[in-house]
């Protein structure tokens, strides 16, 4: 997201590795949302923050993904942006991705 990281620090193995994502995050100044390997299983670090009509911002994430994640961990997300999601439990179960994975980004500027 464009002010939080949801990242699952525990995937990332090597301990020297892992300090220097969080330093990298913390220096960027964007909060880090931790969540747990079984969240990373159900999909919850497979998000896109998208902005829709008048700048309003949202985390677009599979139903499972929403499901997974902890109520503080909602409450965290939700001080930055709203919360969509939606059931793609066909498409993770037989697809092997989730809702980043179906969408695009477009990062150019309006001209």
């Amino acid at each position: 997201g464009s002010k939080f990281v949801v990242i699952c620090l525990d995937a990332v193995t090597k301990i020297s590795e892992r300090e220097h994502v969080v330093k990298t995050i913390q220096n960027s100044g964007k909060k880090i949302i931790e969540i747990t390997f079984e969240q990373m299983n159900n999909f919850a670090g497979n998000m896109l923050e998208v902005m829709g009509e008048n700048g309003i911002k949202y985390l677009v994430m599979s139903t499972s993904a929403y499901n997974s994640l902890s109520e503080n961990q909602i409450l965290a997300i939700e001080k930055h942006c709203k919360i969509i999601h939606s059931d793609l439990s066909m498409i993770e179960g037989n697809g092997g991705g989730s809702a980043r994975c179906m969408m695009a980004e477009v990062c150019l500027e309006r001209k």
